[in-house]
């Protein structure tokens, strides 16, 4: 019998055991660390294996089910403001995405900022990109997906491949994409005290070490910003509670102005980033399944 945690009671663990050490005083090399050892929480899926492996000279892993169909193919970025994160912190997301999608998912650990700022992790994810066609991956059969500044950074690949000569893959999924690095939407304020996860003030602080002085508005920083057409099928989900809902909510509208055949889902009373709780909490493996319908469909 699955583990389950009331919504109510998870999201006042993270208000109280994550969210403070998100920003100030705090320096990114701590709360890499803490969100790691706070993400150990997170369950990993038995219906797949985790290995270890390099992508063009990155560290990355590939999950795959034990149940899977070796042409599906997931690129997926993780989240973490472009400054944290890794496959660990969102490693129930993950491995749960690729055992109801049936699909082998490849995650590279990008070079992160203030270390290494823009366009460093766009770099590595068309490393990346390059790397999965390399190996076989069909394009057709392709799918790429990412959470919060992972979210981001898929659209801004996408969008990058469209330019490009390489082929398109034939979804893009965006999980409470981080999409717009000004970072002054209404949602910023309105959602500040109900969103357990992220502050404004990290959002912003992250914002700056990735920017490293560019102008917010780039398309290739804040995809927000860029043209649209000729994007693959899109899946959005974002939470109502999350202080970057309007980003979804704003790429949706444009996105489909362009064109773009764009699925916008919004899930009531939950916070940014709820689907890495998969395993625990029943609404993020509920929205991980639809992620998986679609990735059927397409």
């Amino acid at each position: 019998m699955a583990l389950r945690v009331p919504a109510g009671f998870l999201r006042g663990l993270l208000r109280v055991a994550l969210r403070p050490f998100l920003g100030p005083p705090f320096p990114f090399w701590f709360q890499r660390a803490w969100l790691t050892l706070a993400s150990s929480l997170n369950l990993v899926s038995r219906a797949a294996s985790v290995s270890k492996l390099d992508i063009d000279a990155m560290s990355a892993i590939c999950v795959r089910p034990k149940r899977s169909d070796p042409d599906r193919t997931i690129l997926y970025l993780h989240g973490g403001g472009y400054c944290t994160g890794s496959w660990r912190t969102q490693k129930g997301l993950i491995s749960q995405l690729a055992v109801d999608a049936r699909a082998v998912a490849y995650v590279p650990h990008y070079r992160l900022a203030p270390e290494h700022p823009h366009p460093a992790a766009l770099d590595d994810a068309l490393r990346a990109y390059r790397w999965v066609l390399d190996e076989g991956a069909s394009p057709d059969r392709l799918s790429i997906a990412g959470d919060s500044a992972g979210g981001g950074l898929a659209l801004a690949l996408a969008l990058a491949i469209r330019d490009s000569d390489l082929a398109a893959p034939a979804s893009l999924v965006l999980v409470s994409p981080w999409l717009d690095l000004r970072g002054d939407t209404p949602s910023m304020t309105k959602n500040e005290k109900v969103d357990p996860m992220p502050r404004p003030a990290w959002s912003r602080r992250c914002a700056a070490a990735y920017l490293a002085g560019r102008d917010p508005e780039d398309p290739a920083c804040s995809p927000l910003y860029a043209r649209h057409e000729g994007l693959p099928p899109v899946l959005i989900q974002t939470g109502t509670d999350e202080i970057i809902v309007d980003d979804s909510i704003r790429f949706a509208e444009r996105a489909r102005e362009a064109g773009v055949d764009v699925t916008l889902q919004v899930f009531e009373g939950l916070w940014h980033e709820f689907q890495i709780h998969a395993g625990l909490l029943r609404e993020a493996d509920q929205a991980i399944e639809k992620i998986a319908q679609f990735l059927h469909a397409h």
